[in-house]
Formats: C-alpha cells, sequence, structure tokens
C-alpha cells in the first residue's frame, strides 16, 4: 500500500530551549499528560476513523511546538474485520465473549467441544475430533500450528483459551482451513469444569468482511531530511477501548525523545514517525518501509519502535539481535536491566517491517499487562516513570546507532 493525497505540512514555532543535552531531561510527568490527551480527551483511535485523524494533528501539533516540520502522510487501509460469537448450547446457555483470531477463516459450525491440551498433534484424540469443536490452551505453538493440527484431526473449529487471566488478541501467519477465536482463560477454565461434568454443545460463527479506510503516518524528519536513525510508535488503538497503554504511551515516550532530542540539539539525522493502523496490519509502518526510497533504506542505520511502554514488571528488547544486545549492555548506565527476548506467539510490532528491510530494529516493549486490548486500558494505570525510562532507552538506543560500529 501506498501513500496517496499530497501530504499537509504543519508550520513550525521556534523550539523550546532547555538546558544540558542528557535523558536526564527527560519527564515521564511531561510525557503522561500526553497518554491523557490521546486516550481519556480523543479516546479510542480505531484505524480510519476520525479519533485517529485527531490524534494525528494532536501529534504533529506537538512535534511542531517542539520546532520540527511535521508532515501529516495520509494513505489508504484495506484490512479485514472479523467478527465472532460463541454460545454453549447445551447443559446450560451461556454467552461467550471470544475474538476472531485474525486472518481466520468464516464459517458457522455446531458441535461437542472437546479438550485437546496445547493443540499438539499428540494432544487429539487417536479416532480424531470429526465434527468437533476443539478447546486448546494458549502457549508453546503458534496459533496457526495449533489451528491446522485441529484441523488435520477432524475439528470443525478451535476455541483457543489464555493461558494467563484475560483476554487477548492473536494473529494466524495464514488464512486458516477453519475458523478460529479466542477467549480469556477465566471462560476456558469455565468450559474446562464443564467439560469435567458431561458433554457440551457449543455454536460458534466468524464473519469477515473487507473494509477501506484512510489513515495517516505522522513523520518528522530533520532539516536536510535526511533519516539516519529513526523512533517509531504506532498511535492507533482497537476498537475495544482507549488505548492508553497501547499505544499512547508509546507515542508519549516518542513525543518526549523529540522534545529532549529538540532542546539539546542532538536531533540532526533522527527522525520521528507516528504509524497509523497498526492494529490492523502494521500497515503505517509497511507503507513507510515501502515508500522508502534505495537511497534512503541505505542511510537508515537503524530503527527504535517504542510499544507498550507504561504497565508491566519487565523492560524486554526484542528485535535485531546485536542491536538489542548492545541497549542491554549498556542500560546500566541509565539504572535499568532489560532482557533481550521476543515476542510471544500471534503478536507483532512496527519494528518488524523494518528488519524485513533489512534495517536493524529494536523494540522497547513490556509486555506484562493484564487490561490489554480491552476497555480497561485506561491513563490511569499508565505509570509516569516507566515513560521516562522508555525514553531514556531510546534515547541510549539512538546514540548506539550514531556511533560508527552501530549494527
Amino acid at each position: 500500500m501506498v501513500a496517496s493525497p499530497t501530504p499537509t505540512v504543519i508550520a513550525s514555532p521556534t523550539p523550546t530551549a532547555a538546558p544540558g543535552g542528557s535523558a536526564s531531561l527527560v519527564s515521564g510527568e511531561r510525557a503522561y499528560e500526553h497518554v491523557v490527551a490521546l486516550a481519556e480527551d480523543i479516546s479510542s483511535r480505531t484505524a480510519g476513523s476520525d479519533a485517529e485523524a485527531d490524534a494525528a494533528d494532536y501529534i504533529a501539533d506537538q512535534l511542531a511546538s517542539y520546532g520540527y516540520q511535521p508532515v501529516v502522510e495520509p494513505f489508504e487501509a484495506e484490512y479485514y474485520v472479523e467478527q465472532a460469537s460463541l454460545e454453549v448450547l447445551s447443559p446450560e446457555a451461556i454467552a461467550l465473549e471470544p475474538r476472531a483470531l485474525r486472518r481466520t477463516a468464516q464459517g458457522e459450525t455446531t458441535g461437542e467441544l472437546v479438550a485437546a491440551g496445547i493443540g499438539r498433534p499428540e494432544d487429539f484424540p487417536p479416532a480424531g475430533v470429526a465434527t468437533q469443536v476443539a478447546l486448546l490452551e494458549r502457549g508453546e505453538l503458534t496459533f496457526s500450528e495449533k489451528v491446522a493440527n485441529a484441523a488435520a484431526a477432524g475439528a470443525t473449529a478451535v476455541v483457543v483459551y489464555n493461558n494467563e487471566a484475560g483476554s487477548f488478541r492473536g494473529d494466524l501467519s495464514a488464512e486458516s482451513a477453519i475458523p478460529a477465536v479466542g477467549i480469556s482463560r477465566e471462560d476456558g477454565q469455565r468450559l474446562l469444569g464443564l467439560l469435567g461434568q458431561g458433554p457440551i454443545t457449543v455454536h460458534l460463527s466468524v464473519e469477515a468482511s473487507q473494509r477501506q479506510a484512510t489513515s495517516r503516518n505522522v513523520i518528522a524528519r530533520p532539516p536536510d531530511g535526511r533519516c539516519e536513525r529513526l523512533v517509531g510508535a504506532h498511535y492507533d488503538s482497537v476498537e475495544a477501548g482507549p488505548g492508553a497503554n497501547d499505544n499512547a504511551s508509546g507515542v508519549a515516550a516518542l513525543l518526549e525523545t523529540a522534545r529532549v532530542l529538540a532542546a539539546s540539539g542532538d536531533s540532526e539525522g533522527v527522525c520521528l514517525v507516528a504509524f497509523g493502523a497498526e492494529e490492523i496490519g502494521l500497515l503505517g509502518s509497511q507503507t513507510f518501509v515501502a515508500n522508502l526510497s534505495d537511497d534512503e533504506r541505505a542511510a537508515l542505520q537503524g530503527m527504535v519502535n517504542l510499544d507498550m511502554v507504561g504497565v508491566g514488571d519487565e523492560w524486554q528488547l526484542i528485535g535485531s539481535p546485536e542491536l538489542a544486545q548492545e541497549v542491554d549492555a549498556e542500560a546500566a548506565g541509565v539504572g535499568l536491566d532489560p532482557v533481550v527476548t521476543e515476542l510471544p506467539s500471534g503478536l507483532s510490532s512496527d519494528h518488524v517491517k523494518f528488519i524485513a528491510a533489512g534495517i536493524p530494529a529494536v523494540l522497547i516493549y513490556r509486555f506484562d499487562d493484564p487490561r490489554y486490548h480491552s476497555a480497561e486500558d485506561q491513563a490511569q494505570f499508565v505509570e509516569p516513570q516507566l515513560l521516562e525510562q522508555a525514553g531514556e532507552l531510546a534515547l541510549l538506543a539512538l546514540r548506539l546507532l550514531d556511533e560508527p560500529d552501530a549494527p
């Protein structure tokens, strides 16, 4: 997909002066104000919505106030919307709240529910599960592997329950052969309890429709236009909630990083990008990378992605191994001790589009959020101190990328 209409250029006032030029200038309280503006004042920012457009304007205005000349670049986003329902018909009527796995097949089925562990081939009965709906626990295997194994065993649909508290939204790597949905751990345990008492009949339905919307990337380039290092964060959210941690927190850290860079005079070679339409398939970052010329791609030394940085127990670094290891090794200098790891199965973020294009990238991330993709993802749960730390890690990564032997 490509950016289509003519970009809108936002006027830029004189930058606000500030002393120094180090990560100590990062303010978690300043960053938190952006979380409130995005998650409370604007609220849910689904791709292509008026609220997403309002958020783009807000981000551009903030960047302009720091002295940048941001550009809002629209692009057309084509995507599928999946809707699902799941009901227990017997021994008692229960309406559950499933979420369709992205790229699931459409369909409707009624059948007996059968539990099959985590969905390995050996977890299914030797005789198979023909005409039955498979109930599987999340974990170990990818969602696509689970669904493929269930289909091979004869299942007509798959229900995956979370392996930790709360619900989740998962992605399949390709369209599945049978419908597949996810439910919360609590609902999964409820179904397992009923199965312990006898057979269960369920009805599952998944519908998908193709939609098109205009989303936007907000891009601030240095005066010479040359992007050598890039900090990015997606600003859209899911429809279910206001997206405070996912990902107003990342945008807040990005804006505070931008402010510090401008105030300290360290913004040369740094581009700042707020991506639209991440939640429906990383479409903003996909469009940005696709629009890079060969020279622009060669000039870009690396990308720093900020996603879900305001909640949780542990800093995680994910992405290009060498860059992630370098940030990890130097993080003690800003009083932090992150862990180099990988994204949980079924999740992704904008840095992967850069890595796929041969550009080193690191995701700065805190996954442990029980309110993920829900109406409870509110500003009150975001911690300003974590926003400050995210900004410090982003500045650290930018400094490492600016070194002669950068990855």
